[in-house]
């Protein structure tokens, strides 16, 4: 059995990993400050979804650490999984929101280097 939960865990965290990354790297990569655009609202969903499906895998991971350490007589797989979630939620829950704090962080307004009115050079 604890073969399995070394696999699992191992799968699950590269997947972590990798989720968590992705959601965080379609946040930075629309942020643009020489557009001085705000970041999309989709993108910000997708964003936020794909760092909380990684942080749900990296419960997976918490909770095979933990089915080692407990054996299955004495508690369910939910009662051990929503344990860890909680673990997972107190250490890394804020990351959820950092595609949402890179769009309420509006990049400021543009301001134009040339001068409005040009003087006509004289000939």
């Amino acid at each position: 059995m604890t073969d399995y939960l070394n696999y699992i865990q191992l799968v699950s965290g590269i997947l972590a990993a990798g989720l968590i990354f992705a959601g965080i790297f379609i946040s930075v990569k629309k942020l643009n400050p020489e557009k001085y655009e705000t970041i999309p609202v989709k993108t910000t969903v997708i964003s936020t979804v794909l760092i909380t499906a990684g942080l749900l895998c990296y419960t997976l991971v918490i909770t095979c650490k933990n089915m080692t350490i407990v054996t299955e007589e004495q508690y369910e797989l939910g009662t051990i999984y929503f344990a860890s979630l909680e673990e997972v939620i107190k250490m890394f829950g804020f990351i959820v929101f950092v595609p949402l704090l890179f769009r309420l962080f509006k990049p400021r307004s543009h301001k134009n280097d040339q001068p409005e009115e040009m003087i006509p050079d004289e000939e």
